[in-house]
């Protein structure tokens, strides 16, 4: 096969190296140049449970001959077995789930229910949504809306104008924290935005309970999603909690809300739903909230591959596997090696400005002056370095924006592997990417 060009493997060309990647196996990629590279971003943080599970691939030639599609308004054995499954999963009451293609379908889901909702129980002017400055929900119009980050810059003239609550965070700033120069309680905006919008016109708030690749993951203080939960009751504001990228084990506990004991209204899920073996996404909604909108009339449209046999079959086997093989408790246990690993290597590195996460879960920030955090100008285009010197060795680690609030965000990367990685793994990730810094160092 002859190896094809740039723009032949993508739609439109972007800044970081092209890759034909042949095939895989548990944590690894092999392309068709020869390389083999550990995949420490887990694909686009997806990859949960390793690559090449022959497991997976006789269930799927099983399904697919007895099996291949059924209009969602019916069901099928598969997806009564994930409806099982996942309900020992999800925070409980949320127990009512509607299945899509993948994480920005559920975003969309989740935001028109929310809406619906509302308008069901006689409050239409429940329109609004609330989310925070430099997040990331999902690349369809409803999620950019929803959403604050580089990515809106083509389609803010027909967005929706929803609010954003302000800069949510800053350098060093383990929100809720108040630091010299920052006048803004976290939580407290969010109190503040309702003030000034009116309870009465916010269907909902959304957030990712750790924030992905608009900060360089960004765990919260403790406090924080306890208040933001208290504030949405009392103001009869739904909870949407973004777990596509942080669910199903990513920061050692099944969703990264059960880290603070919060109960969402509706939690949106994708990703390591299937560790990457087809598309697939889902909302877990509150059982009540639900019934009042059947009550009430209410239809919900679906999509057209909503709960896909095949993709209800991988999502309920690779839960399977995720309790058999402990996988959400390896995730703490290795994701602490980790994370204790990346500090030693790389805390005293001149670009690196922090470095902070969770089980499986971790960002290194990456600044031209250490002391204010300070990133570098766009145009230098450091993290693509870091990216390409690392897959020069062998490694892949996820690209992703910092989280410098005065300078409209910065460079870095997210380590986020394979749930299955081991010792080894972690040594190469560690030592492997303070090499490419050190290129990148030296490249400028």
């Amino acid at each position: 096969m002859s190896e094809p060009s740039s723009h032949q493997l993508v739609f439109m060309r972007g800044a970081f190296s092209q890759l034909l990647i042949e095939r895989a196996e548990g944590a690894y990629l092999y392309s068709s140049d020869g390389r083999r590279i550990l995949d420490a971003g887990a694909g686009a943080v997806v990859v949960n449970i390793g690559q090449g599970r022959a497991e997976l691939a006789e269930l799927a030639a099983e399904v697919m001959g007895r099996l291949n599609y059924v209009v969602p308004i019916w069901g099928s054995p598969e997806r009564l077995r994930l409806i099982e499954r996942l309900s020992g999963w999800t925070p409980p009451g949320l127990s009512r789930f509607f299945f899509t293609s993948g994480g920005s379908e559920a975003i969309e889901a989740a935001l028109k229910f929310a809406i619906m909702y509302h308008k069901l129980q006689g409050r239409p002017a429940k329109r609004k949504i609330v989310s925070r400055h430099l997040s990331y929900h999902g690349n369809t119009l409803g999620a950019l809306s929803a959403a604050s980050n580089r990515r809106r810059a083509d389609y803010e003239h027909v967005l929706i104008d929803w609010p954003k609550i302000p800069p949510s965070y800053c350098y060093r700033c383990p929100w809720g924290k108040r630091y010299p120069g920052c006048d803004i309680d976290c939580a407290q905006a969010l109190e503040e935005t309702v003030r000034c919008h009116g309870a009465d016109a916010i269907a909902a708030f959304m957030a990712e309970p750790m924030v992905g690749s608009s900060g360089g993951v960004i765990p919260p203080v403790a406090e924080y999603w306890p208040r933001i939960a208290e504030i949405c009751r009392r103001n009869d504001i739904l909870l949407i909690a973004d777990e596509v990228m942080t669910g199903f084990g990513r920061t050692g506990s099944r969703f990264a809300v059960d880290h603070w004991n919060v109960r969402p209204d509706i939690l949106v899920g994708g990703k390591g739903l299937t560790g990457g073996y087809l598309p697939m996404g889902m909302i877990a909604v509150d059982e009540r909230l639900v019934d009042q909108c059947e009550a009430a009339g209410g239809d919900f449209m679906f999509y057209t591959y909503s709960s896909h046999p095949l993709a209800c079959a991988i999502s309920e086997r690779v839960l399977a596997i995720m309790e058999r093989e402990r996988l959400v408790e390896r995730s703490a246990e290795m994701g602490a090696r980790l994370g204790a690993r990346l500090k030693e290597q790389l805390s005293g590195h001149p670009l690196v400005g922090d470095i902070r996460g969770t089980a499986m879960f971790w960002g290194v920030e990456v600044v031209a002056e250490r002391n204010s955090g300070r990133p570098f100008d766009r145009e230098i285009g450091m993290t693509r370095r870091i990216v390409d010197a690392a897959l020069r060795r062998g490694l892949f680690v996820y690209p992703a924006t910092g989280m410098a609030r005065e300078w409209g965000g910065g460079d870095a990367v997210m380590i986020t592997p394979p749930l299955v990685i081991g010792q080894d793994e972690i040594e190469f990730i560690a030592n492997v990417l303070g090499e490419a810094l050190d290129e990148a160092q030296a490249s400028l």
